[in-house]
């Protein structure tokens, strides 16, 4: 007991702060977010993205049918197949740069394209960035 009661008298006596560092019973929690909130977030945004790449393709094939009426893309053409692919690859999520790449048709074939497209009754999207 005498050994306990020393070391107390001398923390007691020991108040000199820069030997010792105070350490604070409770810490502050850190704010983190949840993987659920994270998930949901970026569900979100995929869906989104998701349903603009559709609306890209659904312009897009309406373009295609105006190409086609305007006798600048006939069916079945290599060039035809291609716009087909760009179609196929956004309603599956990609990008418009990604699928102007993959099926190997210009951006600016697209853009007109698109551009045709959005004329029609229903189209929602006002312009393609």
């Amino acid at each position: 007991m005498l050994a306990k009661e020393t070391v107390i008298s001398q923390l007691d006596s020991f108040n000199d702060s820069s030997e010792i560092h105070k350490v604070p019973l409770k810490t502050t929690p850190n704010i983190v977010i949840s993987r659920s909130t994270r998930n949901k977030d970026e569900t979100l945004r995929r869906k989104m993205a998701q349903e603009v790449s559709i609306k890209l393709a659904n312009d897009i094939a309406h373009g295609l049918v105006v190409a086609h009426q305007n006798k600048q893309i006939k069916h079945g053409t290599r060039m035809y197949r291609k716009v087909q692919t760009a179609i196929h690859l956004l309603r599956r999520g990609a990008g418009l740069e990604g699928a102007s790449r993959r099926s190997g048709v210009s951006r600016s074939i697209l853009d007109q394209l698109i551009e045709w497209g959005q004329q029609r009754p229903g189209a929602l999207i006002p312009e393609v960035e």
